[in-house]
């Protein structure tokens, strides 16, 4: 295989992955509003969905691992790897935590500290980009010898360093020290000991993408029976109130993240064509991310001036909706030469060929043009 392409099974995890967090944001956000119009069966059923559906966060991490392994397996990073993901991933997450720390502008003060917290310490919805980029320095700085190493044991190691890290703030109370409350209930999501997991296991999936597609289809029926265990698991803890934080930095949505991931990966390496609309959620995913909480707030205002009684709907609305939006406004800022600082690039695409293989050229191009 020439090392000038690139996976398009990707394309449907991305999509995934994107979709997961605009729905289960506005399952939070639309069940809020709509909790005394229905009966708590369905509120118990939403809130199971929305613990499930936190896979997406740390599946963004291990699809931006798995993409860079890939890509630069037989040849040297370029100079440019970080000025271009800074210019087109940063910039725009900076431009969006100013954007969010508007509401709390009552004073300046609250505006600076607000501003702060977002851009340095990720203090919204976008502290996702804030781990990506300590994991494009780690793969920078350690990729090197991740080559040379054994991958059972790398994986094994970042597993049980990824799980005793999330086991220690999810199963603690927080300690009698200065902030605490905050670090104990959102900063310790920042550290890149919180997601090292993902990291590794993306690495050494990219890097030996032929023989990871091959061992999925080889081990089909566990990996198709996977997610129904995870998901089991997951409910059970939930449930049991064994572990009733919601939050993609739960221990046991680990090995729920890998389950999901290599589920996709697997059926999707048996597609001959890649659909359209996933093709398209795809490259407008990174804006879609940053934007979709907007939206959700604002249909959520509307709807508290204008209450209706649309029950379960009303989430399907937020959802819809949203993401609609989202895309209406990136298309229309990435018509404008500075649009794509602000909400990122649009994706480069994806064309269906009569016989394809599992690979085709994907992120190649935006990356190394």
């Amino acid at each position: 295989m020439k090392n000038n392409t690139i996976i398009k099974e990707i394309f449907l995890l991305r999509s995934i992955a994107c979709l997961s967090i605009v729905f289960l944001h506005a399952i939070e956000i639309g069940m809020e509003s709509i909790k005394y119009e229905i009966g708590s069966f369905t509120y118990l059923v939403f809130d199971s969905i929305n613990v499930i559906l936190y896979y997406g966060t740390p599946m963004f991490i291990f699809i931006s691992e798995l993409l860079i392994a890939y890509s630069y397996r037989k040849k040297n990073i370029p100079k440019h790897f970080l000025r271009k993901r800074f210019t087109f991933i940063f910039i725009p997450f900076l431009c969006m935590a100013l954007f969010y720390s508007i509401p709390y502008a009552s004073t300046f003060q609250d505006w600076a500290v607000k501003f702060f917290l977002n851009a340095f310490i990720g203090d919204f919805h976008g502290y996702f980009v804030l781990i990506i980029f300590q994991f494009y320095l780690l793969h920078l700085f350690f990729h090197h010898y991740l080559k040379r190493a054994k991958p059972s044991v790398i994986i094994t190691v970042s597993f049980l360093l990824n799980a005793g890290y999330l086991a220690f703030f999810n199963m603690t109370e927080p300690y009698n020290i200065l902030y605490s409350e905050y670090i104990w209930e959102r900063f310790y999501w920042i550290p890149f000991l919180g997601w090292i997991f993902y990291f590794s296991l993306g690495y050494y999936c990219g890097l030996y993408y032929e023989r990871f597609i091959a061992g999925l289809k080889k081990y089909k029926a566990a990996v198709i029976a996977a997610p129904i265990v995870s998901t089991a698991f997951l409910l059970y803890v939930y449930h049991s109130e064994f572990l009733t934080v919601h939050s993609s930095k739960r221990i046991d949505m680990m090995l729920h993240t890998a389950a999901i991931g290599f589920f996709i990966l697997y059926v999707t390496s048996y597609l001959k064509q890649i659909p359209n609309v996933v093709i398209y959620i795809s490259q407008y995913s990174f804006g879609i991310y940053l934007l979709h909480f907007f939206y959700l707030l604002l249909f959520d205002a509307i709807y508290g001036y204008y209450p209706g009684t649309l029950g379960v709907s009303y989430v399907f609305l937020l959802f819809f909706g949203s993401t609609t939006c989202s895309i209406i406004s990136i298309y229309n800022l990435n018509h404008w030469k500075y649009g794509k600082y602000i909400v990122g690039k649009i994706g480069a695409g994806y064309k269906n060929k009569p016989n394809p293989s599992y690979t085709v050229a994907y992120e190649q191009k935006s990356l190394q043009s």
